[in-house]
């Protein structure tokens, strides 16, 4: 589907991009950006950078940038016409367009195929499962206490030990092989041909809030490794973005969702009656995972195994979640291993008396701390404490909730706030920088540090003067006055400058209009953080023209830096004429008027 311009511009009119954003990651203010961690790369630093008054975004760490559509269609692997329909959707607009384009049919029918694929290949497990190739899978569900409403509602299958038959079946409906494989479910060799992945498993359908298909979790009958295996990653399928029982969850009327370890923790949860199970997908809880969560705004009761593996899960759980701005509770379901195993021995009633003596996760986390430490040892007691406090730098997206746990430390424990301030500057984790005061009065931590630059040639005056005659056109008749764009880095700045001087020249700037000018997708993104600062709040127009004259300065003294690197013949005289022109601002001031300059 294609859209007209205006129906594209008023769709990112009605999304705010701190908002859109905001509802995938957590964001923090400063200034007037929101600052958070970068969703397409690794970091524990926060990069990641969204500036409301140009509806940009962009991540100073990998470089990515652009717009409330660019940001979903990167984050949800959507095409341009998909992301579009999302916002318009989430904006409650009425969804216009054109004829679609061909890459956008090309691109969304191959995924319907993809989904159609799962979902026939689905229902062959489901059947499979009760026919007499799929006795083994039935027994092993039905000896884990399943009735069979519970293993048709989730579209419990079997794969058989024959990983042929799900592949002739799908080429009987008319399936390439090579769509085949790439919908995950079946891997060609020379040796073996076509055969299907999942081979001798009972098969878990991962299925969206929009009932389709879209992979499937397999667990192997026997000793076989591994225990559980995923569908690999494909254009439909982000195990790191997606939740088992998630499709069912939402629906429930509970307002909390209880995080198991597995699919058979889940089912067996929802089959006693516990709706809103979830679980991650054969990996450990991911940051996504807890992003989706927190979208919900629901609470989170994690339904873990009591032995170690389980423990430590949880523990990553605690963190994740918390980071995100959620503050799960711990289940124990002590003396038994895990959920399934509690609720057959004590049943559905015991189970919720569990769930509502839930440990808060800071609490959990803090007695886990002590049962590691012999408390009798004042040593080991000052060590134990100290990682305690250490702990609640889990809460420094959130300061009021860090102040709130940071008291509860010095009741419990007996500390004055100025020695939990002190064991907190002492456990300040690297990505936070220090304060440039010693903290003695208070526990609030600073703000989570901005990370680096792209190293992409501009500086930071260059792109704060950018930003500024950006915000405020009227600011580019004092600075024309002084630079041309030549006088910018070369590259991706120099580039921006160009475009934006002639449409202020012209009259006719706009963020569209600049973006529509740039040609490449690396220049679209160096340039959402070129203008990514913000324009200074200052309360005088003296104390305005100060600011810019200082940035002015800085641009003309990165120009003589540039003519010194060049191979210019005349680059000393040029240098010369600079550092005049550079004294003269330096002595005097603006001139803002054509009566000044002459």
């Amino acid at each position: 589907m294609r859209f007209s311009d205006e129906f594209i511009e008023e769709v990112k009119a009605r999304n705010d991009i701190a908002d859109v954003v905001g509802s995938y990651i957590p964001l923090k203010k400063k200034g007037n950006n929101y600052w958070g961690l970068c969703p397409f790369h690794n970091e524990k630093t926060a990069s990641f950078s969204v500036y409301p008054p140009k509806q940009m975004y962009h991540c100073f760490g990998c470089g990515e940038g652009g717009n409330v559509i660019s940001f979903v269609m990167k984050y949800e692997n959507a095409s341009f016409t998909e992301a579009v329909r999302t916002l318009a959707e989430r904006a409650g607009m009425e969804v216009k367009g054109e004829e679609e384009t061909g890459e956008d049919r090309a691109r969304r029918a191959r995924n319907d195929i993809l989904r159609q694929i799962n979902s026939d290949a689905a229902l062959f497990f489901m059947n499979n499962l009760y026919s007499a190739h799929g006795q083994k899978g039935l027994g092993y569900l039905k000896d884990r206490g399943l009735t069979d409403e519970t293993i048709r509602h989730f579209g419990l299958g079997f794969a058989g030990n024959n990983g042929k038959a799900v592949v002739e079946h799908l080429r009987e409906k008319g399936y390439s092989d090579e769509m085949i494989i790439a919908a995950g479910l079946a891997t060609n060799s020379e040796k073996y041909g076509m055969g299907c992945s999942f081979f001798g498993r009972v098969m878990f359908p991962i299925i969206t809030t929009d009932k389709k298909v879209i992979g499937f979790g397999g667990r192997v009958l026997g000793t076989g490794e591994p225990k559980y295996l995923n569908t690999s990653e494909t254009p439909i399928f982000d195990k790191r973005r997606n939740l088992y029982g998630y499709n069912f969850a939402r629906k429930s009327r509970k307002k909390y969702y209880i995080l198991c370890e597995g699919y058979m923790d889940v089912i067996s949860m929802h089959q006693a009656g516990f709706d809103s199970a979830i679980a991650s997908l054969g990996t450990a809880f991911t940051e996504e995972q807890a992003a989706m969560i927190k979208r919900d705004g629901r609470e989170v009761y994690l339904a873990y195994d009591m032995d170690e593996a389980g423990e430590k899960a949880a523990l990553r759980a605690v963190r994740m979640l918390t980071a995100v701005g959620v503050t799960p509770r711990r289940i124990s379901v002590k003396p038994c291993k895990d959920p399934d195993e509690f609720i057959s021995k004590y049943g559905k009633e015991e189970f919720e008396k569990r769930l509502n003596d839930a440990a808060n996760g800071f609490l959990y986390i803090e007695d886990k701390v002590m049962e590691r430490y012999n408390l009798s040892d004042p040593e080991e007691r000052y060590k134990c404490e100290r990682e305690i406090v250490e702990n609640l730098w889990m809460f420094a997206r959130d300061e009021v909730r860090m102040n709130s746990y940071a008291e509860s430390i010095v009741t419990k424990y007996g500390y004055t706030k100025s020695e939990v301030s002190k064991l907190l500057e002492e456990t300040r984790p690297r990505e936070y920088p220090s304060k440039a005061a010693p903290v003695t009065t208070s526990y609030s931590p600073p703000k989570k540090a901005v990370g680096k630059k792209k190293e992409s040639g501009w500086t930071a005056a260059e792109s704060s003067l950018l930003t500024w005659i950006t915000d405020e056109p009227d600011v580019y008749s004092v600075v024309r006055r002084y630079l041309k764009p030549d006088d910018f880095s070369p590259g991706s700045c120099r580039t921006v400058a160009v475009k934006a001087f002639e449409l202020l020249e012209q009259g006719t700037y706009s963020n569209k209009a600049l973006f529509d000018s740039l040609e490449d997708e690396e220049t679209v993104s160096d340039a959402t953080g070129i203008l990514q600062n913000s324009a200074p709040d200052i309360d005088t127009p003296e104390k305005r023209m100060a600011m810019l004259k200082d940035l002015i300065i800085k641009v003309m003294e990165r120009k003589c830096e540039l003519i010194a690197l060049s191979e210019d013949p005349e680059k000393e005289l040029k240098i010369f004429k600079c550092r005049i022109e550079i004294d003269e601002l330096k002595s005097g001031k603006l001139r803002i008027s054509d009566e000044e300059e002459n």
